[in-house]
């Protein structure tokens, strides 16, 4: 409960900063609608940049989305497979549990990663696609984004953002992981895993576009 109160705490306070500012970027329509659809895959390079109102607003979007849920049930049920967490034990309650801890994990990420942290950094935590060149480069860049993201300003700089709400929501996963998994190695353990799948998710999010339109012609 504290943990979620000091998130509330720092998510008004940003939010209050954010709508004080006159010029701040108008919303744009297509983050209005990922309540209902799929989290977006990716954005136009020219994209403006988002306040910090709206880098909330995209953490709301990407943590109640569908996406999230059906994640959240997979990661469960492959943790329930390999008795990964073992004190949650099996069946339903097993299950049950495993699958709000990686609810609980997503959100906090996406707490962490597309709000707080870009909102205090002033860095952008929308993915930008390469679109041109070969496969390997495209490959390349699309993991480097774990390394490398780009500011309000569209300035190059070191992902600090990325990294921080990684070790932030290993973290905090100790408040209701079991107790064998609350220790600083299994912190860090966690974070690493975390960069890894966002590195993996930035190479289906550079290709993805190309393969719908030649797999559904879309």
């Amino acid at each position: 409960m504290k943990t979620l109160l000091v998130m509330i705490l720092l998510s008004s306070g940003l939010w209050a900063q954010s709508t004080a500012v006159p010029d701040a970027p108008t919303p744009q329509p297509q983050h209005k609608r990922h309540f209902f659809s799929s989290p977006p895959m990716s954005y136009a390079k020219d994209a403006p940049p988002l306040g910090a109102g709206q880098k909330f607003e995209l953490f709301l979007a990407n943590t109640v989305n569908p996406f999230q849920l059906l994640s959240a049930a997979a990661t469960a049920g492959f943790s329930q497979a390999i008795d990964s967490n073992h004190l949650y034990g099996q069946g339903g309650e097993g299950y049950g549990k495993r699958f709000g801890a990686a609810y609980a994990d997503a959100a906090s990420r996406e707490f962490f990663g597309t709000f707080l942290f870009p909102s205090v950094l002033r860095t952008d935590p929308r993915y930008f696609r390469k679109e041109e060149g070969s496969f390997g480069s495209r490959t390349t860049y699309a993991i480097s984004r774990v390394f490398v993201t780009r500011t309000d300003s569209k300035r190059s700089v070191p992902n600090v953002s990325l990294w921080a709400a990684a070790v932030a929501s290993g973290g905090v996963a100790n408040a209701y992981y079991p107790e064998n998994e609350r220790t600083v190695e299994q912190t860090f353990s966690r974070a690493g895993i975390a960069v890894g799948a966002q590195a993996g998710f930035n190479v289906f999010r550079e290709f993805w576009p190309d393969i719908r339109r030649k797999v559904f012609k879309r």
